[in-house]
C-alpha cells in the first residue's frame, strides 16, 4: 500500500512558489531551464545491461510486466523516470565520478530539439548541442532512500539496503574515483563542493545561482524573474540555503513562473472560421477540444503547421462548416484523439477553467 509516508519520486521535484506564504531570505535563485531533467549516477552503472541496474524502470507501470521496449544498456545517465539516456562516450567521458542532478538542455526555446536528441536509442553527433546544467548532487542515502515511486510513468519499490548490496558488487577499480556527498549536506554546501568537482569548461557546468538578500527579498525575486522572462526564459527556481536533497516534491525548492502549466486529453477539434483578417483559418483546425478534469476546454495558440488536418477530406468539411465542432472521424496531422497535451494558462476561472490557455507541447512521455 502506498501512503504519504512511504511515497517518493525518483528525483527531487519543486513546489510552486507563493510570495505570500514563502519567506526565502538568504536562499538562491536561478533560471528555470526548459529541457530534460536527468540524473548522472557518477558512472557506477555505465556499460551494464539496463536490467542489471536495480533502479532502472523496466516494468510497465500499467501492467507490472516487463516493458516491451527497454533501452538495452545503461550509460549512467538517467531520466526523471528511471530510463537510460543514451549519450555518446565522448560526452559522458567529461562527467565527474560524482552523482549529479540537473537539466539537459539546448538553450532557450530548444526544448523539442533537446527531447529529440536525448530520447534516441543510439547516440549521435547532435549531442554537441546538449549541455548539462547541474543543480545538485544527491547523497547515496537520499537518492536511494526507502520508498515507493508510484506515478503514471514509473512504479518501483526502492530499498536502501538493496542498493547498498548492489553497490558492493561493483569492483574496487570501478569505485576508486567514485564519491558521494555526506548525507544531510545542505544546498549551500553542495554548491561549494560542486564548484570544485565540475570542470571549468565543457558540456557540464554548475547552473549559476544568485544569493538572495535578507531584506527586500521579494523585490529581488521579481527583478530576477522579469530579467529571465525578458530574455526568453520561462521562470525561476528558488532553493532554501539550508535545504537538503530529498526525492519528494519538496518545499526546499520552489518554482516561480508567470504562467502555470497543465495537461488535457484531446477529444476533438473545431473548424477554423473567417476572421477580421480574412480567411486564414478556413479549412484548418480552429482549436483543440480538450477534456480538462471532466470539463471542455478549447485550446488555442497553434501554429499554421499545427493546424493542418490529416487529409483533404477534413479540409473540405471544415471549409464548408466553419466555426463548429468537427465530426468524430476527423484527425489532425500532428494531433490525434486521446493524445495528452501540455498547455500554459494565466489563472483559473471561478468554475476552474484555465484562462488564456494556449498550447505548449505534446506531453513529455517516455516509453523506455
Amino acid at each position: 500500500m502506498v501512503t504519504k509516508s512511504n511515497r517518493r519520486e525518483f528525483l527531487m521535484l519543486a513546489q510552486k512558489y507563493n510570495p505570500i506564504k514563502h519567506n526565502l531570505a538568504g536562499g538562491y535563485i536561478s533560471e528555470k531551464l526548459d529541457g530534460t531533467r536527468c540524473f548522472w549516477d557518477g558512472g557506477i552503472s555505465r556499460g551494464l545491461s539496463t536490467e542489471q541496474v536495480p533502479w532502472a524502470n523496466v516494468s510497465d507501470p500499467k501492467t507490472g510486466h516487463r516493458k516491451n521496449k527497454i533501452k538495452p544498456f545503461s550509460t549512467g545517465l538517467w531520466s526523471r523516470y528511471g530510463n537510460p539516456i543514451i549519450a555518446p562516450d565522448w560526452w559522458l567521458n567529461q562527467l565527474p565520478c560524482i552523482p549529479l542532478d540537473g537539466e539537459l538542455w539546448a538553450g532557450r526555446g530548444g526544448f523539442q530539439l533537446c527531447r529529440s536528441i536525448c530520447s534516441r536509442d543510439i547516440p549521435s553527433t547532435s549531442w554537441e548541442q546538449i549541455e548539462f546544467a547541474v543543480i545538485g548532487s544527491p547523497p547515496f542515502e537520499s537518492i536511494f532512500a526507502n520508498g515507493i515511486i508510484n506515478n503514471t510513468s514509473m512504479k518501483l519499490n526502492i530499498s536502501l539496503e538493496t542498493m547498498k548490496r548492489w553497490l558492493n558488487t561493483r569492483s574496487d577499480s570501478q569505485l576508486q574515483d567514485y564519491r558521494f556527498l555526506p548525507y544531510g549536506t545542505t544546498f549551500e554546501d553542495e554548491l561549494l563542493i560542486l564548484q570544485e568537482a565540475l570542470p571549468s569548461d565543457g558540456p557540464v557546468y554548475l547552473l549559476k545561482q544568485k544569493k538572495l538578500p535578507q531584506n527586500n527579498t521579494q523585490a529581488v525575486i521579481e527583478y530576477e524573474l522579469a530579467k529571465v522572462i525578458d530574455s526568453g526564459g520561462e521562470g525561476v527556481v528558488i532553493r532554501r540555503h539550508n535545504s537538503i536533497w530529498t526525492p519528494t516534491r519538496s518545499h526546499g525548492v520552489l518554482k516561480y513562473k508567470p504562467f502555470s502549466d497543465a495537461e488535457g486529453t484531446v477529444v476533438g477539434f473545431t473548424s477554423g472560421r473567417k476572421t477580421n483578417k480574412g480567411s486564414k483559418l478556413l479549412g484548418k483546425i480552429g482549436a483543440l477540444i480538450l477534456d480538462y478534469k471532466g470539463q471542455r476546454l478549447e485550446l488555442a495558440g497553434l501554429t499554421d503547421e499545427e493546424r493542418e488536418f490529416a487529409s483533404n477530406h477534413e479540409v473540405i468539411w471544415a471549409t464548408e462548416n466553419a466555426g463548429i465542432d468537427m465530426p468524430t472521424w476527423a484527425d489532425g496531422k500532428l494531433f490525434h484523439v486521446n493524445q495528452i497535451v501540455t498547455f500554459r494558462y494565466r489563472e483559473l476561472s471561478n468554475d476552474g477553467i484555465p484562462k488564456e490557455a494556449r498550447f505548449l507541447r505534446l506531453r513529455e512521455r517516455e516509453e523506455s
